[in-house]
This record gives structure tokens, C-alpha cells and sequence, in this order.
């Protein structure tokens, strides 16, 4: 029943019932009186799904909350076993444990709230850990975590120290995240099909829409227009879709303060930005205002694809930074098992390590980690040290698990132990990551040859449009006929063609966000996806629209 989820969430019975199905039926009612008072037929029945659509909503919200609650939870499973495991290898009792891991909010999420019931169970309610954990473990949505809670029990029930179990339970809790990880994959492909089916069903809709005025009594430019906020609207509704649906895996860093490659990334986003605005400013007007040449000859695609082109000088910048923050997280296990290692065979000098560790080669993270090491060396505040290790290297699994280590340094800990820890479970992450890149490759195909189809197709129905235009044009119809073929105004087959050429920008533009949503990298290098799939489209256009105009013999200029 949707009542018994109402404790799960959060959530009580009379808050839903007087926030959330309440309103929903008082304003499915007006919704339906206002229907049937103003429409009639196949609108009334179209209308009428708004209202069952809305009291549908009301009626699964909890089921909606408790399935996002269950996908935050099983996506930050890596971070909090590693969290725990690491500081359970401290000098902490399990109150404080538990209280530290219940104020990780930012870092842990959810887990950061089911914490919190384990800390208050034992510390307000006088529980013990195995009570608290079986307690949760019926009542988290989460079967994976519950999973780990039930076997958490069983172990403090029979005697088994809390550190010893939580270090054999690092493989058991990153295997089922890497299982949900792979699941989550596993649905990109489903997004890859989602996509494809309704950028063609949009193309057919869009290329429909500049013919259905040759047979019913609309205007072309207002069939444009309507399809152009109909594209807009789906693309943006799969955008949402699949924003809401992917797991927390970012690539870029948390910081606050912006660091020298963020300043650096925003200095070229200025530099870009005045380039672009200069230069198709000028590109504009020499075409259409003063009719300059050579640029007048220039078609107004590639024109426009070219006045946008200096927004990929920040997306390739961004895009190498990225690269540099892959090899960072590659070599980044190895530098903490190292460090681990040379500390915990020196009898805790960290310092010295360092030291010795910052004369090696790791690659892109040798200057984070001399940096590192000047900062230590000042003996002012080892975990701000290791924080802005973290911001500087712009990776934000290495901001987490280097934050993670430095406490557990800081509260006592092994570092032997607890870099192995960290290591290995990283190791796994940036594992799956690969296998992510190369599935989001393969959707950036998709995207780049559906932008390349989706203009073959709009210039082609175009094409025949103005066609067909021209052979009404030229006879003599009776008035009977007129009356049936509704002709385009010559006048208004530029303009036509301006606001498709827009549908294919708006594609470009989201479809470059699409692309950076689902790496998890910087929002900067959508630019450059959005510079690339624009040059495909003008390119695509410009190519249809000539060989249009050759094979059937349009007059209409090609430029």
C-alpha cells in the first residue's frame, strides 16, 4: 500500500495526503469541468489525460521517491565503504564513527542520512549496532545496503571485531556497486534506442510538417515554427529524462575556490566567447547588410557554423584537461600504495616519504604531489594540505579518496592498510569508468550521425516543398483547385528555411549538453560537441540543398 512507504521516505500521512493528493484532485477536477465546459470530441479526450496525468503522479509519488532514494544510495556505495572501512581502522568508538559519516552530506548523500538513523538509534535510543543495523536493514530501499546491514549485524552478534569485517567487506559492497554500475550501463543502451526512435519519429514529424500545407489551410512559416518549439520540447524532455536517470560519477572537482586550471579554463570561455561574437557579427554583416565579397557568397550554413567555430578553441582546452585528469586517476592508486608503504616502513614519516616519493615520475600528478609535499613540509595544517592536493589535481575521486586518507592519518590510522584500502577501490572505479567512456563514445556516434540525418532529411522535404511551389507557381489552376493547394508565398521561403536551419543549432547546442551529462566531465567541453555536430549539420544542408536543387531542377539560389 502506498501508505506503508510513507515512513520510508520521510514522509507523513497527513503531510501527503494534504500536500500532495489533496491538491492533485481538487486540481484534476477543475481540469476536468474546465475540459468538458470548452472542449468536445478527440480534443476533449487529448485534454483529458492532464488531469489522470496529475492524479497519476500524486498517487506513485511515493513509489517515485523511494525508487530515487534506492539509485542515491546504491550510487555513493564505493565512497562509504571505503569512508567507513578506512576510519574504522582508528582510534574512533563506533559513536563517533557513525557521527562522522552521518555529517559526510555532500559526499555521501543518502547514506549520509541512513547514518544518521544508526547514530541516533544507538546514541538517543541506547541500541547497540547489530539492533540498529537489522532495525535499518527492513526499512532502507535500498536491497544492497540492507544486504550489508544484515551481514553487519550478523558479524557484531557474533563477537567479530568492527574493522576486521568492514576490511573483508570492501570486495563483497564494491562488487554490487560495480554490479549497479554495470546495470546502469546496460541502460544507456536503452537511452541510445530512446534517442534514436525519437530524433527519427521528430525528423519524419519535422519533414511532414513543411509538406502538410500543400494540403490543409496553414501557413508554411507557422508549421516551422510549431515543429521548431515541438523539436525544442522533446529534445529538452529526453535531456531531463536521462539527467534524472544516470548515476553520481563527475569527473571535475568540488572546490570552492576556483584553481589555476579552472581560471585558466574560464580565461579561454572569455576569449572564446568575444571570438565568436566578433566574428559572426561580421560574418553577418558582410553577407546580409552590406552584401561584402567574398563573404556574400558564402552559404549562410556554413557561414554560421563557421561564425561559432572559436568556441572550440575552450572545448579542445577543456577537453586536454580532461584527458590530463584520466592519467591523474590512473597513476593515483599507485602514488597512495607507494605512500603507504614508505610511511608505514619509516614509522609514520610522512614528510620524508613524500619527499623521497616527489623525485619519481607519476606522470601528470608528479607537480600535485611536490606541491603536496611543500605544503606538508610548512607543518601548518596536514588536512588543508591534502584538500587542496585534492582541488588541484581537478579530479573528484582524487579530492574524495586523498581527503578520505588525511583523515584517517589524522584520527590515527594505519596508513598501510587504509592506502590499500583506498587503492583497490579506486582502482575498481576507474575501471568502470573505461567501460563507460567507451559506451558514451559510441552515443556521441549516434548524436553526431542523427545530426547529419536529421538534416538530410529537413533540406530534402524542403527542397521538394519549394519544388512543388514552383510547379504550382507556374500554372494556371482553376479557382477550384486553388481552393485545395494552398501555395507558399515566395516571399517566406527564406525565413522557412532560417528556422529549420535553427532546429538544427538547437539540436547541436543540446545535444553537446547531452554528451558532457553523461561523461560527467566539464561543462565547458560541450562547447566543442556543440561546434563539431553544427559543422556536420551546415555541411550535411548545404550538400542536400545542392544536390536537391540539381536532381529536380529548382531555380532557387544556393546560397
Amino acid at each position: 500500500m502506498v501508505f506503508d512507504l510513507l515512513p520510508r521516505i520521510g514522509l507523513k500521512p497527513k503531510d501527503y495526503l494534504l500536500k500532495i493528493l489533496l491538491p492533485a484532485i481538487i486540481i484534476s477536477i477543475v481540469l476536468t469541468i474546465i475540459g468538458i465546459v470548452f472542449f468536445k470530441g478527440f480534443i476533449l479526450y487529448l485534454y483529458l489525460l492532464l488531469p489522470i496525468i496529475i492524479l497519476s503522479s500524486a498517487i506513485i509519488y511515493p513509489y517515485i521517491v523511494l525508487d530515487s532514494q534506492k539509485n542515491k544510495i546504491n550510487e555513493r556505495l564505493h565512497i562509504f565503504i571505503t569512508k567507513f572501512g578506512t576510519l574504522s581502522i582508528t582510534d574512533l568508538n563506533r559513536k563517533d564513527l557513525l557521527k562522522i559519516l552521518s555529517e559526510e552530506t555532500e559526499e555521501l548523500g543518502e547514506l549520509a542520512k541512513e547514518s544518521n538513523k544508526l547514530y541516533v538509534l544507538t546514541d538517543k535510543w541506547g541500541r547497540s549496532l547489530a539492533e540498529a543495523c537489522r532495525f535499518l536493514s527492513q526499512r532502507t530501499p535500498s536491497s544492497e545496503f540492507a544486504d550489508f546491514l544484515d551481514r553487519l549485524a550478523y558479524a557484531l552478534d557474533s563477537g567479530e571485531e568492527l574493522k576486521e569485517f568492514l576490511i573483508k567487506e570492501q570486495d563483497i559492497v564494491m562488487d554490487d556497486y560495480a554490479a549497479f554500475y554495470k546495470r546502469w550501463l546496460y541502460s544507456l543502451d536503452m537511452y541510445k534506442e530512446l534517442y534514436v526512435s525519437a530524433m527519427t519519429s521528430v525528423a519524419f514529424f519535422l519533414a511532414f510538417s513543411i509538406l502538410v500545407p500543400f494540403l490543409l489551410p496553414y501557413d508554411f512559416v507557422f508549421m516551422a515554427t510549431i515543429s521548431l518549439f515541438t523539436f525544442f520540447g522533446i529534445e529538452l524532455l529526453i535531456l531531463i529524462i536521462i539527467k534524472n536517470s544516470i548515476i553520481f560519477d563527475r569527473l571535475w572537482h568540488t572546490g570552492e575556490k576556483p584553481t589555476d586550471t579552472d581560471k585558466k579554463l574560464k580565461k579561454w570561455l572569455i576569449i572564446s566567447i568575444i571570438l565568436t561574437i566578433i566574428l559572426l557579427s561580421f560574418l553577418i554583416w558582410t553577407k546580409f547588410i552590406i552584401g561584402l565579397s567574398p563573404f556574400c557568397r558564402i552559404p549562410y550554413m556554413i557561414l554560421i557554423a563557421l561564425g561559432f567555430t572559436p568556441l572550440a578553441i575552450v572545448g579542445i582546452i577543456t577537453s586536454k584537461e580532461e584527458n590530463k585528469v584520466k592519467r591523474k586517476e590512473f597513476v593515483f592508486p599507485d602514488f597512495l600504495r607507494s605512500l603507504g608503504d614508505s610511511v608505514s616502513a619509516k614509522g609514520g614519516g610522512m614528510v620524508e616519504s613524500l619527499e623521497y616519493l616527489s623525485n619519481h615520475d607519476f606522470g601528470p600528478l608528479t607537480e600535485n604531489i611536490k606541491r603536496l609535499y611543500k605544503r606538508l613540509a610548512l607543518n601548518i595544517d596536514s588536512n588543508k594540505s591534502w584538500r587542496f592536493f585534492g582541488y588541484e589535481s581537478c579530479s573528484y575521486l582524487i579530492q574524495l579518496f586523498s581527503d578520505i586518507f588525511s583523515r584517517c592519518i589524522y584520527f590515527g590510522g594505519d596508513p598501510k592498510i587504509a592506502a590499500n584500502i583506498i587503492s583497490n577501490n579506486f582502482r575498481k572505479i576507474v575501471q568502470l569508468r573505461k567501460s563507460k567512456y567507451q559506451t558514451v563514445q559510441q552515443f556521441i556516434g549516434i548524436i553526431y550521425g542523427l545530426g547529419g540525418g536529421l538534416a538530410l532529411a529537413l533540406f530534402a522535404s524542403l527542397g521538394v516543398a519549394k519544388m512543388i511551389n514552383e510547379i504550382y507557381s507556374s500554372l494556371s489552376i482553376p479557382e477550384t483547385v486553388v481552393q485545395i493547394l494552398h501555395v507558399i508565398p515566395i516571399q517566406s521561403s527564406g525565413l522557412l528555411e532560417y528556422i529549420i536551419f535553427g532546429t538544427l543549432i538547437v539540436y547541436s547546442a543540446i545535444s553537446g549538453i547531452l554528451i558532457k551529462i553523461l561523461d560527467g566531465g566539464h561543462k565547458y567541453a560541450a562547447l566543442l560537441h556543440f561546434v563539431i555536430i553544427l559543422w556536420i549539420c551546415a555541411i550535411v544542408a548545404y550538400v542536400t540543398k545542392l544536390l536537391v536543387s540539381q536532381v529536380l531542377g529548382a531555380s532557387v539560389p544556393i546560397y
